[in-house]
């Protein structure tokens, strides 16, 4: 049985359609959602949504955000949204050098952790990358 699942940006609407199954990593792990689930709002960690329509699974990164799970629907409200197709692994891989080589100087705490945050989000951009270029999953849903 599907519900409605809408994942949304403040620059757009990424996905406003019936799906099966939605895999999200929250800020106190992952969890899944299926029809009826049991409402609940949550922030949202740097990670992978994985959206499962029939037998197709689609993957997202998803920088943070809120999630708000109700009986017959999904709303996403991201801070930033790509489709596993437009992760530019070159742009993600040189991103992840530069936090790298900024940690490794002395640097202050505030920039210790947001360059730690930056390697985080590019290490989970690239993953997802790296399994959608090997397992062929699509990249979305739709796209309005």
């Amino acid at each position: 049985m599907a519900f409605m699942l809408s994942l949304l940006t403040q620059e757009r609407v990424l996905v406003t359609e019936e799906v099966d199954f939605v895999k999200a990593k929250g800020v106190d792990g992952e969890f899944g959602v299926l029809t009826g689930h049991t409402p609940f709002i949550t922030l949202l960690d740097p990670g992978e949504l994985v959206v499962r329509k029939g037998e197709t699974l689609y993957s997202y990164y998803v920088s943070g955000g809120v999630a708000e799970v109700l009986p017959k629907s999904m709303i996403v409200l991201a801070n930033t949204v790509e489709r596993a197709d437009e992760i530019d692994m070159q742009m993600a891989q040189t991103a992840r050098k530069n936090a790298e080589e900024a940690l490794s100087k002395p640097i202050s705490e505030i920039e210790r952790r947001t360059y730690l945050l930056e390697l985080k989000r590019e290490n989970v951009r690239l993953s997802i990358a790296a399994r959608r270029h090997s397992t062929r999953h699509p990249g979305q849903l739709s796209e309005e």
